[in-house]
Formats: C-alpha cells, sequence, structure tokens
C-alpha cells in the first residue's frame, strides 16, 4: 500500500476539514442518512517523550489505532475515496501509518506525520499516536466521505500526554543585556532578568494564577540598584520583588544605581507549591550578574578583518561596493583601478568595567610611516628606552637620534608611544603631535602624557618604553570615527599600489576621565602594521631550475593580485633534499632570506649546495621552495651526470711475481668536475688467453667523496712475440650510459723492465 503523507518538517498545521460531528449529515430532513466512523485506541492516556523517541513497534510512548466505517445500517462498509487523519498538537501527538514493506527506502511507521490520507481495507484501518515533548492533549480526527451519500463523516478521539508532577524543578535565569550604564553616562540604564522555570518533565509550569510564583533579589551590595516587576497585587519595586511566570517565562527589569561594578540577581521558586507568596520552603535559585558602568572610554583595542577588508578603488566611482568585492581567493579586480586601496580598520572600545561605551562616543585615528631605515629595517627615529614625563610634556630617549635620523623631526610629526608592550606603562600609551626637538635625545610634545596612574598612583618606570617619531607620506586614513552600540568604531585606510609592505604606525585615541583625578585623559591603541597588498598574492623564483652542488643566485619575487611589488618582506625557505645540504644567505635547511625584498618585490637568495645525488629522468636530485604573503613557489635543483673517472687509467700486471692486486677507484662527476655521490656503477672484465682478472664482475655505489674502489688481482698476462696470448681491461658503466675503461696489460708490454 503506497500513499502520500505530510511529515512535521513540511506541514505545521492540520488540514481543514469539514466537521459534521460524530457521524451526522447535513442535518436537512432530506438528506439520506450517512454512515459512522469509530475509533478505539489501545491506550489514550501516553507518557511524555522528552528525548522525541520515534516510533517504533511496541514503543512505550505510543498507542494503535483502529478505524473503521459503517455504512447507515451499521455495516462494515469499503470506502471509494482515502479517509483522512489529523493530530490538532503534533508536539504533543503525532501520527504515523503503518510500514509499506514496498518502499524498501523509508520506514513509514518511523515518520512523524501531522495529516496524511490512507487506502482502507474494506472500512478498516490501523494506524498510531505517539506522544512528544510536551505535555498536554491532542485531538486526532478522522474523516471519510461516505460512499452512498457523497458526504463527509469525522470522528475524533482525545488523546492525553502526562508528564512530571507541575512543579517547579528547575530555572534558567538570562539578563538582557548584560551590561547597563549608571543614570546620566547616555546610556542604556536597565536590564530585563528573564526566568524560565520548568517543571520535573522539562516542561513550563502552570501558570499560578492570583498568587506570585518566582522572587527576585539584589544579592549583596545594590549601589543604589534596584528591581521593578508586576506581582499578582500589582507593581512592585525594591531590592527584592516578586512575580509571576507565564507559560512558564517571568520577567523582572533592573534598573542601574550611581555604583558600578558587576551586581548579582538571584531568582528563587517554591518546589513544593509553586509559590512565593506564602512563603519558601523548598527554593530552588539560580543567579546572574549585570555589569553597571559608566560608559566612558577606558580602552581601545585596534583590528582590522582579514576576509574582504581591502577594496580596490575606482578611476570612475570611487571604492567599490562591499557586494561587489569578490571574496579572498578570486579576482576582484575592476576593469579601471586607479592604483590605490583603501583598507578598513576598526577599533573596539571599552569602559572600565569591559562594557561597550556609550554609543556615539568619537574616536580620531591616525598613519605615520617615514621616515624608514631600508637598511636596518626600522623606523629612522624609534627604539625601546624611551621615558615619557608622567602628566608633562617632555619625552626622552638616549637612542632618538631626534634631531640627524632620517634627515630629523621636527614640529607636527607624530611620537607614538607603546605603553602597553610593557607591563605598567599601559596608560602611558600615546600618540602625541611634537611641539619642538629639545636636542638628539629630548623633545616636547604639544600635549600632556597621562599620569599613568591606573593604581591610583602616578607611577613612574623610567626609559623603559618603546617609540617611534615619524610622520605621514604615503597613506592617510579617516580622521574620526564614532562608536555603535557595540562600541566599535571604523575608518578607512588609503594608500598606494606602490608602497604595499611600507611599515606603518596606525592609532587609535578616544577623549575620557581620569578615574583617579577627575580630569581630562587620553585612550589610545597604537599599533605596528603594514600596507597589505590585494590576495591572493603570487611569487616567483627564476632561474628554475638550478644547478646543484654549487653556487647559484636566485631571485626571488612577491606580487599582489594586481601584480604590484610586496616591499620589505622577509621570504622564507626550505630545502628537500634527498641527500647532501643546502643554504640560502648561509642558513641551513630552513629560514628567511637575508634581505628583503626591494621596490620591485624582489630579493636574491645565495643558494649552495653539496653532495647532492645525480638527478634521474623527471626526478630532480632536490628542491628548494620559497614562501611569503600566504603562497609559495619551488624550484628544482638538478645535478647532470657527465662523466666517469678512473684511476689509475691503466693496470700493469707484472711477470714475476705472476699475480699483481689492484685497487680502481671510480668516480662520478657532474657538468662543473663536483663529485657526485649515491651513482651505481657496474663493471666488467674480459680477457684472452692465459689472463685472469678476480673478481670479474664489479657493482658499487660512489660514497660522499664521489667515488668506489673495484678491488682484485690480476694474473696470466704475458706477451709472446706480436700477438699478446694473456691481455684484458675492466670496463665501468651507468645505467645513464657513460662508461670508462681500463686496460690491463703485463710488465713485459712495455718494453722496459721494470715498466715505468
Amino acid at each position: 500500500m503506497k500513499f502520500p503523507f505530510k511529515t512535521l518538517g513540511l506541514l505545521l498545521a492540520s488540514a481543514t476539514l469539514a466537521s459534521c460531528g460524530g457521524g451526522g449529515g447535513d442535518g436537512g430532513a432530506a438528506t439520506p442518512q450517512s454512515g459512522s466512523i469509530t475509533l478505539i485506541a489501545t491506550r489514550t492516556n501516553l507518557p511524555l517523550n522528552p528525548n522525541n523517541i520515534l516510533p517504533y513497534p511496541g514503543s512505550p510512548f505510543m498507542a494503535e489505532v483502529s478505524f473503521t466505517f459503517r455504512n447507515s445500517s451499521g455495516q462494515i462498509s469499503a470506502l471509494t475515496q482515502d479517509a483522512t487523519f489529523t493530530t490538532s498538537s503534533p508536539s504533543t501527538v503525532s501520527l504515523s501509518p503503518p510500514d509499506d514493506p514496498s518502499t524498501t527506502n523509508v520506514n513509514e511507521l518511523a515518520t512523524r506525520v501531522v495529516s496524511f490520507p490512507a487506502t482502507t481495507n474494506n472500512g478498516s484501518y490501523v494506524f498510531f499516536a505517539t506522544s512528544y515533548d510536551v505535555a498536554g492533549s491532542a485531538t486526532v480526527t478522522a474523516s471519510a466521505v461516505d460512499p452512498a451519500t457523497g458526504l463527509t463523516v469525522t470522528k475524533t478521539l482525545v488523546f492525553t500526554v502526562q508528564g512530571a508532577t507541575p512543579l517547579p524543578a528547575a530555572l534558567d535565569i538570562a539578563p538582557s543585556p548584560a551590561g547597563v550604564y549608571i543614570p546620566g553616562s547616555g546610556g542604556q540604564t536597565n536590564s530585563v532578568i528573564s526566568v524560565q522555570v520548568r517543571d520535573g518533565a522539562n516542561q513550563p509550569v502552570p501558570d499560578p494564577g492570583a498568587v506570585d510564583n518566582v522572587s527576585y533579589e539584589i544579592v549583596g551590595s545594590a549601589g543604589g540598584s534596584i528591581l521593578q516587576a508586576t506581582s499578582a497585587g500589582g507593581p512592585v519595586s525594591g531590592i527584592s520583588v516578586n512575580t509571576r511566570t507565564v507559560n512558564g517565562i517571568a520577567a523582572a527589569s533592573f534598573q542601574a544605581g550611581t555604583v558600578q561594578g558587576p551586581i548579582q540577581i538571584r531568582a528563587t521558586v517554591d518546589r513544593s507549591d509553586n509559590n512565593v507568596s506564602n512563603g519558601i520552603s523548598d527554593p530552588i535559585s539560580a543567579t546572574t550578574t549585570v555589569v553597571v558602568s559608566d560608559g566612558k572610554l577606558f580602552s581601545l583595542t585596534l583590528t582590522s578583518p582579514i576576509i574582504n577588508a581591502l577594496r580596490v578603488n575606482r578611476v570612475s566611482d570611487g571604492v567599490i561596493p562591499p557586494e561587489d568585492v569578490v571574496p579572498v581567493g578570486d579576482d576582484g579586480i575592476p576593469d579601471d583601478p586607479d592604483a590605490t586601496y583603501s583598507l578598513t580598520v576598526s577599533a573596539l572600545a571599552k569602559d572600565r568595567q569591559g562594557n561597550p561605551v556609550v554609543p556615539g562616543t568619537v574616536i580620531r585615528f591616525g598613519v605615520v610611516d617615514e621616515p624608514y631605515n631600508v637598511a636596518s629595517d626600522v623606523f629612522s627615529m624609534s627604539g625601546v628606552n624611551g621615558d615619557a614625563a608622567e602628566g608633562g610634556n617632555l619625552f626622552t630617549a638616549a637612542s632618538g637620534l631626534f634631531v640627524t635620523g632620517g634627515g630629523g623631526a621636527g614640529p607636527g610629526d607624530v611620537l607614538a608611544v607603546f605603553g602597553q608592550d610593557v607591563q605598567g606603562n599601559s596608560d602611558l600609551e600615546s600618540a602625541l603631535t611634537v611641539a619642538q626637538i629639545n636636542s638628539q635625545t629630548s623633545l616636547t610634545t604639544a600635549s600632556n602624557f597621562n599620569l599613568n596612574n591606573t593604581t591610583g598612583v602616578s607611577v613612574n618606570y623610567g626609559p623603559v618604553l618603546p617609540y617611534v617619531v615619524a610622520r605621514a607620506q604615503h597613506g592617510n586614513i579617516t580622521a574620526t570615527g564614532v562608536t555603535n552600540d557595540i562600541g566599535r568604531a571604523s575608518a578607512t585606510l588609503n594608500y598606494t599600489i606602490s608602497t604595499l609592505g611600507f611599515l606603518n604606525v596606525i592609532w587609535a585615541q578616544g577623549e575620557s576621565v581620569d578615574t583617579v583625578t577627575g580630569g581630562a585623559k587620553r585612550v589610545t591603541d597604537v599599533e605596528i602594521g603594514s600596507y597589505p597588498g590585494l590576495a591572493p598574492a603570487s611569487i616567483t623564483a627564476a632561474p628554475s631550475p638550478i644547478i646543484g652542488n654549487t653556487t647559484q643566485q636566485v631571485i626571488v619575487c612577491l606580487r599582489d593580485a594586481m601584480l604590484a611589488p610586496l616591499q620589505r618582506v622577509r621570504l622564507g625557505f626550505a630545502f628537500q633534499l634527498g641527500s647532501g645540504t643546502g643554504t640560502v644567505d648561509g642558513v641551513s635547511g630552513t629560514g628567511v632570506l637575508g634581505s628583503s625584498t626591494g621596490a620591485n618585490g624582489c630579493a636574491v637568495a645565495n643558494v649552495v649546495t653539496s653532495g647532492l645525488t645525480a638527478s634521474s629522468g623527471e626526478s630532480p636530485s632536490g628542491t628548494l621552495t620559497f614562501f611569503g604573503g600566504g603562497t609559495s613557489t619551488s624550484v628544482d635543483i638538478i645535478v647532470n651526470l657527465a662523466a666517469l673517472q678512473v684511476s689509475p687509467n691503466l693496470v700493469i700486471v707484472g711477470i714475476d711475481p705472476p699475480a699483481t692486486g689492484f685497487n680502481i677507484q671510480i668516480g662520478a662527476v657532474d657538468t662543473f668536475g663536483n663529485p657526485i655521490p649515491g651513482v651505481a656503477i657496474t663493471g666488467a672484465c674480459t680477457v684472452t688467453g692465459s689472463a685472469a682478472i678476480n673478481p670479474a664482475s664489479f657493482t658499487g655505489t660512489t660514497g660522499g667523496n664521489g667515488r668506489t674502489t673495484h678491488s682484485g688481482s690480476a694474473t696470466g698476462f704475458t706477451i709472446a712475440g706480436p700477438t699478446a696470448v694473456g691481455a684484458g681491461s675492466c670496463t665501468y658503466s651507468t645505467q645513464d650510459g657513460l662508461s670508462a675503461t681500463v686496460p690491463f696489460i703485463s710488465s713485459a708490454g712495455c718494453g722496459f723492465s721494470p715498466c715505468p
């Protein structure tokens, strides 16, 4: 039997049925009497199914329901149309048909069904009702068309799903929002504290009626904060209030006072009777925390997105709208780029309690990037021994070079101090305008430093502060932004593609109030970054391949997606060698190049390799990988076997004594004459007459010095008249076809005794 049916995932409301009562017709005197439907269930009281276990044969959460249609005479009668079965509350009771054995890919019995049609068997049918995770009642309706009258007949059956005793067993509490502000700060001063109360079956507790069933209270010092709620008797307020649940949910409003800090709120219910109006004899409690703060700027954190942060500017319409930018890794380049980029930079502003600052707080942004010492790869006027006058405007540094460094500094330049990098000096994090250069090691700022008194006492740690003195020459940034509801302010950093990779110093800064003195102070976050290129980057290396067991120079270049060179980047490298060693700029194995990429985005790598075995077919002797900017490239290292060398190149065999020992060294060299280890060499010796060479065959592999040795003895080499009756030679060869031959002759054959 096959039939369509609708699951809970597709249908959330039951079909509309034409109800005519429990078997009646249309009620007219001239209307023929219709038949009737009988529904009989094995049980109508079902246990709660808290884990939503699907129907299965013998399930304790399931009832079998028998459907029967009888005609007006009371006889079971076949239907000419499908009957329909529907549940009114599928989260309480769902329906399922019997499994159809012809549908092997689905078990209909194990499917939650809201409503389905079914073909009856001569007016009879069996289906199943299963409880789910909501206690209560559900009405199951069966309907069918009487074939005799054409009228729809219906019948209902009510199922009750019973949970545990409807008394409190658990509660959850949550504030919204978790942080509020003191009155007069300009921020939100109240938080809604929601409580959800459930019984032992994890169901919402029943509404308590004319009494309260939830008690709220502020734990510890309220600091002027109060709670407000609606109780059974009307509105109430104070450090403790009672209220009641509706559908298991209660709410109270927390109103901030004038004291900053975390405030705990506790909610309590009485599991003995779900009533707190008459006292609490068996309490269940849950606690949450709301942080009260003043919303004043205390700290800033700079950040920038990684994905879709960079925009390519256009000649015609300016910056590409965000929806037109393709994610990193695809081509998001417009047809008319104007050779400038814009980078989103954000700052997250918090008050001292960690809450977002009040929306609308003004945050200033800035950037500097020159003068820069390319050779040393540092800003020309920078160091780690700065000393700021707490509360004053004098700054000194023994390494300053404020008069001569990169041409020197002057009024209008910026002093950036990285106070957060040194413990105890975060209040001295600064970006201040230079008013005057006093000497090589001293300058005066246009405004004062903070007091560095976050502990309540001003502290001077001496000359320990990292610093940079610089100005903006390559980029600019949005001057100001304002914070939103989460404390974020954003700006746009703009720069040309000719400066990609240049280091810069970016800061975000806002005005605040010193919590100790009540005076004005600046809150700043300063970070060193660089002008990034557009992803994906590309890297090239040439020449490729390179020759091994010698010294080679490789030019490695890094460019962004618009092929703009990325400067001042230290590229990494790594060798993959089967044997031997390799160095780049004097560093072996893995490391970074000795120099950064230049204005063309390229750097020269001095590569030295030795002890590499010969390349074979398409397999190189090794590879060298260069990487940077999230990409990499590799060059093959080739060692070509050029020749075999033998020593000696002639073996003279003595006549007296009749046997001569020999040691023949066979060496493999490349095109530069460098020895090659690991070369397999075979040898075969041939003789005539009475001569003998033992062993007559040889197999060896060159060692680290590129050589192997054939040792043995030779006998029977003689000369008689013009024809040699005893002669021979050994020929050595490689798999690549290189060979070398060593002749064997007698000492008499040279015409001298002894033979030279």
